[in-house]
């Protein structure tokens, strides 16, 4: 299986810190949001709905936003886990604590893959 991880070797130092924003839909459901961003290691947590409860609200769909620097825009936006599975098969998971995970620089190819 593809999904190891290089765990003590990885380095979480210069990694963007996906930071939740949260929407709601015409109906008013809520839902939250995490980036990433071409080229950029990024820590992201593995269970957002957990995590982050504005107003002590539990938030059930989350989507990450896909944004491209070659492009200088955003891509297209997936369903969070969709995109998680397929980060972790794919390989591209560098570390794992637990909590959050270090995805590695993703290429315009591989954010593009992540919305099929």
């Amino acid at each position: 299986m593809a999904n190891k991880y290089q765990g003590e070797n990885a380095d979480w130092t210069n990694a963007y810190v996906s930071a939740p924003r949260f929407y709601q839909r015409p109906d008013g459901t809520p839902f939250g949001v995490m980036t990433i961003n071409e080229g950029i290691e990024t820590i992201m947590p593995k269970l957002p709905h957990q995590r982050y409860q504005p107003e002590g609200r539990t938030i059930t769909e989350w989507r990450i936003l896909l944004y491209s620097r070659t492009r200088g825009d955003v891509i297209g936006d997936t369903d969070f886990y969709t995109a998680m599975r397929k980060l972790v098969m794919g390989g591209y998971i560098l570390d794992d604590n637990g909590e959050n995970v270090l995805i590695q620089a993703l290429t315009l190819t591989e954010l593009d893959a992540l919305m099929r």
